[in-house]
């Protein structure tokens, strides 16, 4: 029997997302904003895990995403992608990543008041 190449499947994103390259993209709700060790980020709900856990994944600390936070609201459905990573500049090992925001309205939901974030 003559080996077959295994096709790969799209990456497993896990509690933070670490994109790398032009086009990496993520969907969800915005659950909540927290303050993380470079400031304002946002936890995104992707739904709910085998053990009744919510799905969770922590949003990097870009400085050109966090500019759209201000026309955020919590229970938004967003798709986050990167569109265009700059060079680096300065003595800075790594590039600018530049990100287009989309919010789909129809898919926006409430979420419980008893939640652990919900007064943040």
């Amino acid at each position: 029997m003559a080996f077959k190449e295994v096709e790969k499947g799209p990456e497993e994103i896990g509690r933070y997302w670490k994109p790398e390259k032009v086009g990496d993209a993520i969907e969800g709700n915005v659950y909540a904003f927290v303050d993380g060790d470079y400031g304002k980020q946002i936890d995104l709900y992707r739904g709910v895990l085998e053990d009744g856990e919510y799905n969770l994944c922590q949003l990097p600390a870009h400085a050109d995403l966090k500019r759209t936070y201000v026309n955020l609201n919590r229970g938004d459905y967003i798709r986050v992608e990167v569109t265009e990573i700059k060079e680096p500049q300065g003595k800075s090992q790594y590039g600018k990543m530049i990100y287009k925001v989309l919010k789909d309205e129809d898919k926006a939901v409430e979420f419980p008041d008893d939640d652990y974030y919900a007064d943040e």
